[in-house]
């Protein structure tokens, strides 16, 4: 049986924590038992999302110790409190290691970067000298930093949903579909939930699931981004069919033609060409609004989730992203 684990949001506000968990799990429960056709104990959420953490983390350690030597770079920024030049470390310092030298408080207010023209992660290390710029959500024009706010919207659809159920329940992140959708109003993600992907959740139960992505905004767990070869993202993905099939496409496309690009929040790793805005603090109101099931002519039967989030910076202007 596999049902909701509401006990992993710390505040539920008013509404009852015990009862809000006890109606979840009973709805699910009875959904899955409906459709239930028996397993082998396949490999469970927490076993995945675990491995896939640590061969990030190899990954990244053995990639750090490719530098050898520190190599200094001119970085010439341009912006809020005054334009200034930086010497850091090449394939090392980041975009937030500059603002971190600087003496206002940008480094909370800068969500994203621009380097070199490209828009940049926070926390991507520079990798040449550049000129750098910050983006920030009371900016005139916000275009990029809303596109990346919403694909980040999106990454955190399937960080809910790989852990909202038992961990013997398994959730599949099928793909971030025509993202970000900013025009409509939305971020969306599509899953394969098994033999959960007809279930209607009631108003409560999304409820629920959106204060799992609400709880994060009390954080500050950043984006982490990182680049891997085509057949180590095959190796994290094998218990992924739906990702092992997009891998080989994404690592051609790619500028060295056998790279994918990864992201980790928290344990939580997915595929996705970023960028992400710099970390949890720059999402709050983050709701889960419509979740329905649809036929996919490649995927078959899944199911599409749609949200919308407000970064804490604009919740009173009335300004919408």
């Amino acid at each position: 049986m596999s049902c909701c684990v509401l006990m992993k949001v710390r505040s539920l506000g008013s509404i009852s924590r015990q009862s809000l968990c006890k109606h979840l799990c009973t709805r699910a429960a009875k959904h899955e038992d409906n459709n239930s056709k028996g397993s082998n104990a396949p490999k469970t959420n927490a076993d995945i999302r675990a491995a896939r953490n640590h061969m990030f983390s190899e990954e990244k350690k053995r990639q750090l110790s490719l530098i050898r030597r520190v190599e200094k770079i001119k970085v010439e920024y341009y912006g809020i409190p005054e334009s200034c030049t930086l010497w850091m470390n090449k394939d090392l310092s980041s975009p937030y290691n500059c603002a971190m030298h600087m003496k206002s408080n940008i480094k909370a207010l800068a969500a994203l970067a621009v380097v070199n023209g490209e828009v940049w992660d926070m926390h991507r290390p520079l990798e040449s000298e550049c000129s750098l710029q910050f983006l920030k959500f009371r900016d005139n024009d916000p275009e990029l930093l809303n596109k990346a706010f919403w694909r980040t919207g999106s990454f955190l659809i399937g960080y809910i949903f790989d852990r909202a159920f038992k961990d013997s329940h398994r959730v599949n992140v099928i793909r971030f579909p025509s993202n970000p959708v900013v025009e409509d109003g939305y971020f969306c993600c599509d899953l394969d939930l098994g033999s959960m992907n007809s279930w209607q959740p009631l108003p409560d139960e999304m409820r629920a699931l959106s204060m799992l992505g609400t709880s994060l905004a009390k954080e500050d767990s950043v984006f982490e981004r990182l680049e891997v070869d085509e057949k180590l993202a095959l190796e994290m993905f094998k218990d992924n069919e739906y990702k092992c099939d997009q891998i080989p496409a994404i690592a051609k496309s790619s500028a060295t033609g056998s790279k994918v690009t990864l992201y980790r929040f928290r344990d939580y790793v997915d595929l996705t060409s970023g960028p992400l805005v710099a970390s949890s603090l720059f999402i709050s109101q983050y709701n889960i609004v419509k979740m329905f099931p649809m036929k996919c002519s490649v995927n078959g039967d899944i199911v599409r989730v749609q949200g919308i989030a407000l970064p804490p910076e604009l919740q009173h202007t009335g300004r919408v992203c």
